[in-house]
């Protein structure tokens, strides 16, 4: 050995003396995270429910704002994946904890005595042979629970980690769809976009493919990359999908375990897991209810309680519309219809002058306005900021968005009904109120039905036409006046 390499080997030598001093005390590590993830995850999942409910509600309707629907669908698609693995952390998690403190047990045991006297216990026939051999000694549990909980925490985030690549990999695939999508609903068919649609659909049936094989070859413990010919055309598949799946992170642990412990072992565990978590979504969605109708809104026999002001959870949002009540006591009936980011399409088509209406200028509008009004101190800048046919264009634009609604009671059209913009107290929902008197309609049971003009989602994406357009019921439910 020459001098040159001995400050190297030193310095490994002093590396893998750390290693094995973290390994030693890894356990105070992992019941450190263990116990603070598990607070984590059993606060954050209802937090994280909410800000996606806001999210999904707010800012990601498919077809909103040219939005493509396919593109929400992933994105989704994804914020909907995320409690499920929350879930599935969580379980594995509860299990490491409770493996890890029955550990602790042990060793606290250990210290009174280590010792079984089967002399002393006097087993008899077969069980004298069979009970030494089998049973493990303390030392040998101690041992045994401290390697199964180590890569159980390990194996909790690498199983993590790949529902995450998968679902990143969906999500890419469902987003090329959309090009087809887009490409065939095209206003103008001609041999280029064919061809170019053609292209795409190949492209995305070619991605789905090699992801198919990707995954394929992870879940039979990399069995194509030890394929003397199919290797070298797998290189490059590997290459590709390490970066989108961002398996670089935690292909690591993956290639430890594989290497490490049997493939019936990887296996059974791995079994064992997805029965958990199956068996916990399971009894999430069991119904025992096998005579109890699906909910419903458009329907008087069924009462649906977010339809309703006081009846509605803080945290629900305004779907389609609201009543302050399910009783009318001044015999006025305040009906809040909502917006829809999914209708920007009708009413692009219907109001093309409704579109971005404000009263405030752009930010050069106010550059000018300051300018001006630093020249004649006689002006004022929001009067030279306002436009002053805003109010004009508010009546015109709410009279217009507003024809893509009927409102019925008993059966009788309301026609003439006046609107006004609001924003709901309940989540900041945006919509458009009216109030209706009702008081002639007489004490009692009264049935409101409220239809709205459609389009389908293909529609949408290649831009909505009149011949598109249906009306359609969007909810009934009963009110009684007092």
């Amino acid at each position: 050995m020459t001098n040159s390499d001995r400050p190297k080997d030193k310095d490994e030598s002093k590396l893998r003396r750390w290693v094995a001093n973290l390994q030693l005390e890894s356990w105070q590590l992992e019941l450190l995270i263990t116990g603070f993830s598990i607070f984590l995850l059993a606060t954050g999942i209802g937090e994280y429910n909410d800000i996606n409910r806001n999210i999904q509600e707010n800012k990601l309707n498919p077809g909103a704002n040219g939005i493509n629907p396919l593109l929400s669908i992933s994105i989704n698609f994804i914020l909907d994946t995320i409690p499920i693995g929350m879930k599935f952390f969580l379980i594995n998690l509860l299990i490491h904890l409770l493996l890890r403190g029955f550990w602790i047990g042990i060793v606290g045991l250990s210290s009174v005595s280590n010792f079984i006297d089967y002399d002393k216990l006097g087993f008899k026939g077969k069980f004298r042979k069979y009970m030494p051999e089998n049973v493990r000694s303390l030392d040998e549990l101690i041992v045994h629970l401290d390697k199964i909980s180590s890569v159980i925490f390990a194996y909790t985030f690498l199983l993590v980690f790949s529902i995450v690549s998968v679902v990143i990999v969906f999500a890419i695939g469902v987003s090329l769809m959309s090009l087809t999508v887009i490409l065939s609903t095209a206003s103008e068919l001609t041999i280029w976009i064919g061809v170019l649609n053609l292209l795409a659909v190949f492209l995305v049936i070619f991605y789905f493919i090699l992801a198919i094989i990707f995954f394929l070859d992870t879940l039979f413990f990399s069995a194509f990359k030890k394929s003397k010919w199919f290797s070298f055309l797998y290189y490059p598949i590997y290459r590709f999908f390490s970066v989108i799946t961002l398996s670089i992170l935690y292909r690591s642990i993956y290639y430890h375990l594989i290497t490490t412990y049997k493939k019936k072992q990887i296996i059974g565990v791995s079994s064992v897991l997805l029965v958990v978590l199956l068996i916990t979504l399971k009894a999430d969605a069991l119904d025992v209810n096998v005579f109890y109708p699906e909910r419903t809104n458009i329907s008087e026999r069924y009462m649906v309680e977010e339809l309703y002001d006081d009846l509605r959870a803080e945290d629900q949002f305004i779907h389609q519309l609201s009543l302050p009540s399910k009783y009318v006591k001044n015999g006025f009936l305040e009906l809040f219809l909502r917006y829809n980011p999914k209708d920007n399409g009708i009413l692009e088509l219907l109001c093309p002058d409704s579109y971005k209406l404000s009263p405030e200028g752009g930010v050069m509008q106010g550059f000018k306005a300051g300018m001006q009004a630093q020249m004649d101190t006689t002006l004022n800048v929001d009067d030279l900021m306002r436009d002053k046919n805003y109010e004009s264009r508010l009546v015109e634009s709410i009279a217009c968005q507003t024809q893509i609604f009927e409102v019925y009671i008993d059966g009788m059209l309301y026609s003439n009904l006046e609107y006004v913009y609001k924003t709901h107290i309940s989540n900041g929902e945006k919509g458009y109120l009216a109030v209706i008197d009702v008081l002639e309609l007489g004490r009692g049971k009264h049935l409101l039905e409220v239809k709205k003009l459609k389009a389908p989602s293909t529609a949408r994406i290649r831009g909505v036409e009149a011949a598109d357009l249906k009306m359609e019921s969007m909810s009934v439910l009963n009110f009684w006046i007092e």
